[in-house]
């Protein structure tokens, strides 16, 4: 039996090659029979689009009279279809028989699919893994630990269900236990049409005998759910189950994170002989070997469990909350995950994730484009995985992520393992995985290229898919410039590769999955082939090369250059033509000529040198560029040097001089002639001889005759005998412009030799009245020294004088000049008056000073010999009083006298020495401080004149109006009906007053309102008292007795209950005016008989009338509530008011 086995699966494996992605736009599923009083229903199935919107159809193929079910759902989103209405005819409900149960679902773009019972107590998630749900090879993995319960109705079982995704497909199926119909490990064959289904459903309901390790093999392919149900622990019932893979996509390293169940469990199933686990949740363990069929069951403790097989295994876990469990087939960490996978929240209870991937790709993840819901610090190392792999179990809150939401999570570097548990120890577990079971290496070489042999290409391999190496070959002669498996490298292309049309670069991956390669053609252009012919030898003075390059292979254009910085003829881009060596060129010796190659598209340039040497040519130095000599000593000496190939030259002139002794002697005599003499200058020439194939060198140098110096030491000049120094302007010109001056027994400054030098005269010069200096010419250049001179006169200065007043402030002080020339006639005179400034040219000016002081006054004057002398005087500007005086009066006695007080002042040391009164016709007074007795009242103008010791004036009128004394007086008025206070409003009918004071005879004091108005809080007989001032200060008092007793504590009646608001100028209103004195922040309502508000205030500032929101309200009775908001008065007042009109 056993062979015959593997023949069908050997056939069955050759036909069903095809292998896509479990996110696709097919998928079959049977949905398993779950006990409906354990919990069987609502059913969803869960629908996850991801770029584009997709169209998503269900239907059962078997079954015509289902109605197909569309669901069109928008991208990127999460809908669902609800299934409960049809859990009769899709659940494989009766087993050993052939159904017409399954369900197909297509769909116009990529989704991923989830069906989902979301009982109140039993969840679960099967994850539909389309094309690789399918397959004709499948070993059934299935928990081995709980027992089922017989308490559910229908009794619950545990089952594996098949559905064939074609017509005519023969299923053979091996039982490892008792099912309904069949005997265990007794292979029995069915034939299944399309959407037709069948249920294999375990005889007992112990774990001992388990469905685990039983084999579906078909020839077509088929999909396979599993299920255990009714599973009792610490007193909750649940169930586990899957859609499970096929056998192709098994691995042999899981990754398993433990949930929040009181017993997680792994179930491993062999499918090959002579497996062998490792186990390592902190703790290694190394188990026996396993066959095929046998099931090793692992308590999972640790957060963390590492599952490596020698050869493929199943692993199922069954993981949960608390009591309540649910389970997952856990795809293998290599070869299989995604870079995204989604998911949705299909309950409110507790949702977590189970998500690894290789170390150094776990700060890469992202939960819907947010990169902190996933961080990097939530993974863990896996034990055993010799830190290569992390791996982290995160939970969510319905904020974080949302109930229905769609959800993605992303990895930007690498792919990844994700599983999902949503649910509670209440309400029961859902657990499913939703990345990719299986990862297919995709590797890319680059794109197709073409390169010059004198080139090379950059490389940028990529490989993915659970494969990160790869290795690149070549069919061409080139090579690689690192190792051959570095995925970025360079090729480097032999000539040889462009006969090679093209050469093939390929890219093979290796590592745990699959084999990828992917070629890259690289056609190779012959690069250019460049000759810049043979090597020349030149003369540095005849030094035009000859070109005669070529280009040919891959360009036939080409541009010389050198490096030297001569020119090429007809241009740099003529393969043939000349190029003229420059004199740096001739200089270095040699010179490399360049031709490189133009044109060459993708080639880069080739280029060939050309190496010229240029050998020395004569050279000719005749000196100096030129050379100056006198035109009254004009004989030089010329010394020539000849070099380089010849050392013998010969002289030659411009003009009509001889040479001597002769003039093929280097170094001679020239002797010019009178005309050269009278042209100003004349050029000798320096040729070499006997130059060989040279061209002849030549120099010359220009002789340039100068005239005799020129000295002129100034005019003859006056210098004032009180400022005798003198500057000097003397000129040299000509072949020098230096000179010395000599003669007089003065100094000179900074030195005789300064042409504009200060010459200080000796006291014998300034008595004998002049001094005669010589200028002299210095550095004649072979010319003979002139020399001229200047007479210095020295004059008389001329003597500063002035006189004038001190004055008062205010004043015009006025300058008179006594000043004698000395010689000559005074025309010049500059006063500066010593005040900021003040300047006049006037020789007898008027200034006036704007403040008092004593200032320097100065004067210089000039002669027309232009000599000048200073004086400095002080004139002192007297200040004037600053006037000022009190009046006060006489408060007693019967007459009108005003005492006047002098508070004038000025400046120390000046004193006031007088005092004139004038008291408005009143009469006068020469006293300081007088005492004036005046007729009657009136208006008077009082002034003061204050005269200084050097007698400065200035005065101060006042206007005083004088009245009798002040005369105290008021009446008083006091408000009218009973009120919490009495206002009494008091009238002043005082005479000549200013000022008041009043006391109410209550506390309150010191009011200063003419006016005022105070409010009695209780009755009784007050003493007011009224003070009143006049402008002087003199006052009188008034007093009176006020009676109040109209003051109530009752604040009810005070609240009127009646208002007429008919315009008549009388309760138009309602009044309540206690409130504004005692109760500010009072609240007012008013209802009608309804209970409507139709008045609400805080504060009582506008008072009612008798409307609502602007409208008249009818007459009748309304209802007040007034809240005083007082500590001391609890409860609100209430009552009613009539409304009349």
């Amino acid at each position: 039996m056993l062979k015959k086995k593997i023949i069908i699966l050997t056939f069955f494996i050759t036909f069903f090659t095809n292998v896509k992605s479990q996110i696709d736009t097919s998928f079959w599923f049977v949905a398993p029979d779950i006990s409906q009083s354990l919990g069987d229903r609502p059913i969803f199935l869960y629908i996850n689009t991801f770029n584009q919107p997709a169209t998503v159809r269900l239907r059962q193929p078997a079954n015509l009279a289902f109605a197909p079910i569309v669901k069109v759902v928008p991208a990127n989103s999460t809908d669902s279809i609800n299934l409960t209405a049809f859990v009769a005819s899709i659940e494989n409900d009766v087993p050993n028989t052939v159904l017409n149960r399954g369900l197909y679902v297509s769909s116009t773009e990529k989704v991923s699919l989830m069906y989902s019972i979301r009982s109140a107590s039993n969840k679960e998630f099967f994850s539909l893994k389309g094309p690789k749900a399918l397959g004709v090879d499948f070993y059934v993995p299935m928990q081995e630990f709980w027992n089922q319960t017989p308490a559910t109705t229908p009794k619950s079982f545990s089952s594996f269900d098949i559905v064939a995704s074609e017509a005519n497909t023969t299923v053979l199926i091996t039982p490892k236990t008792n099912i309904i119909g069949h005997l265990a490990n007794v292979s029995f064959s069915i034939v299944l049409q399309k959407g037709e289904t069948f249920s294999c459903q375990d005889t007992a309901r112990s774990a001992t005998t388990s469905l685990a390790g039983s084999i579906v093999s078909s020839n077509k392919p088929v999909a396979v759910t599993i299920q255990s149900s009714g599973l009792s622990q610490s007193g909750c019932l649940s169930s586990i189950g899957d859609q499970i893979t096929n056998s192709s996509f098994i691995g042999t390293d899981y990754i398993v994170n433990k949930g929040a169940g009181n017993n997680d469990r792994i179930f491993i199933l062999a499918t090959q002989n002579g497996t062998q686990l490792t186990i390592d949740d902190g703790m290694t363990i190394t188990l026996p070997f396993l066959n095929f069929g046998q099931t090793h069951t692992f308590s999972s403790t640790q957060p963390i469990t590492y599952i490596k097989s020698n050869k493929p295994v199943y692993v199922l876990h069954a993981s949960g909350y608390g009591c309540r469990m649910s389970g997952a087939q856990v795809p293998a960490f290599y070869c299989a995950g995604t870079f995204s996978a989604s998911f949705t929240r299909s309950s409110s209870d507790s949702l977590g994730i189970n998500v690894f991937t290789r170390t150094g790709f776990e700060s890469n993840f992202a939960l819907n484009g947010v990169t902190t819901l996933i961080p990097s610090s939530s993974f863990s190392v896996v034990p055993g995985s010799g830190g290569a792999i992390k791996s982290a179990k995160i939970y969510f809150n319905t904020t974080q992520v949302p109930l229905g939401s769609h959800n993605t999570v992303t990895n930007s570097g690498d792919i990844f393992g994700l599983g999902v548990i949503n649910g509670s120890s209440v309400r029961g577990s859902a657990y499913a995985y939703v990345s990719e079971f299986a990862a297919y290496s995709t590797i890319f070489a680059g794109a197709n290229a073409t390169i010059c042999a004198n080139g090379s290409l950059v490389l940028n391999g990529t490989v993915g898919g659970g494969n990160t190496a790869a290795t690149w070959s070549t069919d061409g002669f080139g090579a690689f410039s690192s190792s051959l498996t570095a995925l970025s490298n360079t090729y480097i292309p032999s000539q040889l590769d462009t006969t090679i049309k093209p050469v093939k670069l390929f890219l093979t991956s290796s590592g745990p999955c699959p084999v990828s390669k992917d070629t890259l053609l690289l056609t190779v252009n012959p690069s250019p082939l460049v000759n810049a012919s043979v090597d020349q030898i030149v003369c540095a003075n005849n030094s035009t090369i000859i070109l005669n390059g070529s280009v040919a292979g891959g360009a036939t254009t080409g541009i010389w250059t050198s490096t030297g910085t001569g020119t090429f003829t007809p241009s740099s881009t003529a393969l043939t033509g000349n190029y003229i060596a420059s004199a740096a060129d001739t200089a270095a010796g040699f010179v490399k000529l360049i031709l490189t190659s133009t044109g060459s598209g993708i080639c880069s340039a080739e280029r060939d040198t050309m190496v010229v040497t240029i050998t020395h040519a004569p050279t000719a130095d005749a000196g100096p560029t030129s050379y100056s000599v006198c035109a009254n000593n004009p004989t030089l000496t010329v010394n020539g040097t000849i070099g380089g190939i010849t050392s013998t030259g010969k002289w030659t002139t411009s003009g009509s001089g001889s040479f001597s002794p002769s003039n093929i002697l280097l170094t001679t005599n020239y002797l010019p002639s009178v005309s050269d003499i009278a042209a100003g200058s004349v050029t000798l020439y320096l040729n070499s001889t006997n130059n060989l194939t040279c061209s002849q060198a030549r120099d010359s140098i220009k002789i340039v005759f100068t005239p005799a110096p020129t000295v002129n030491a100034g005019v003859d000049v006056f210098s004032c005998k009180n400022n005798s120094s003198t500057l000097l302007n003397g000129l040299v010109s000509g072949p020098t412009t230096t000179g010395i001056w000599s003669g007089g027994s003065g100094t000179y400054n900074p030195s005789s030799s300064v042409l504009n030098a200060t010459y200080t005269p000796s006291p014998l010069e300034l008595s004998a009245g002049f001094v005669n200096l010589t200028l002299t010419s210095t550095f004649n250049a072979g010319c003979n020294p002139n020399s001229d001179i200047v007479k210095i006169t020295f004059v008389q200065k001329p003597f500063a004088n002035f006189n004038f007043l001190d004055v008062c402030l205010n004043n015009q002080t006025n300058f008179t000049d006594f000043s004698l020339p000395g010689v000559g006639t005074l025309d010049q005179w500059q006063w500066n008056f010593g005040d900021l400034g003040s300047t006049s040219s006037l020789q007898n000016p008027a200034h006036t000073y704007t403040a008092a002081g004593t200032y320097t006054t100065q004067l210089i004057v000039r002669n027309t010999y232009g000599c000048y002398d200073t004086i400095k005087k002080t004139p002192t500007i007297y200040p004037l009083p600053v006037v000022n005086f009190a009046i006060n009066r006489i408060c007693t006695g019967a007459f009108l006298n005003l005492i006047f007080t002098d508070s004038c002042k000025i400046a120390a040391p000046e004193t006031i020495s007088s005092w004139y009164w004038d008291f408005g016709g009143a009469g006068n007074s020469n006293l300081q401080n007088p005492i004036q007795l005046f007729p009657g009242s009136g208006l008077y103008n009082i002034s003061l004149i204050a005269t200084s010791n050097h007698g400065c004036k200035d005065t101060l009128i006042k206007s005083t109006t004088l009245n009798p004394r002040p005369i105290a007086g008021f009446a008083y008025s006091i408000s009218t009906g009973i009120n919490v206070g009495t206002t009494v409003s008091f009238i002043d009918t005082s005479k000549y007053s200013s000022n008041w004071n009043w006391n109410f005879g209550d506390g309150s004091s010191n009011v200063l309102l003419q006016n005022p108005t105070n409010i009695y809080y209780a009755n009784g007989a007050y003493i007011v008292t009224q003070i009143v001032y006049d402008s002087y200060g003199c006052s009188d008092t008034a007093r009176a007795v006020i009676k109040v007793n109209n003051v109530t504590n009752e604040i009810s009646t005070l609240i009127p209950n009646a208002i007429s608001p008919n315009g008549d100028g009388k309760n138009d209103v309602w009044k309540l005016e206690f409130l504004s004195l005692l109760y500010p922040n009072a609240e007012v309502d008013i209802y009608n008989r309804w209970g409507e508000n139709v008045y609400s205030s805080k504060g009582y500032q506008t008072p009612w009338d008798g409307t609502y929101k602007g409208q008249l309200l009818p007459v009748g009775t309304y209802y007040y509530v007034i809240n005083l908001n007082d500590s001391t008065i609890k409860e609100p007042f209430k009552g009613g008011v009539l409304l009349i009109r």
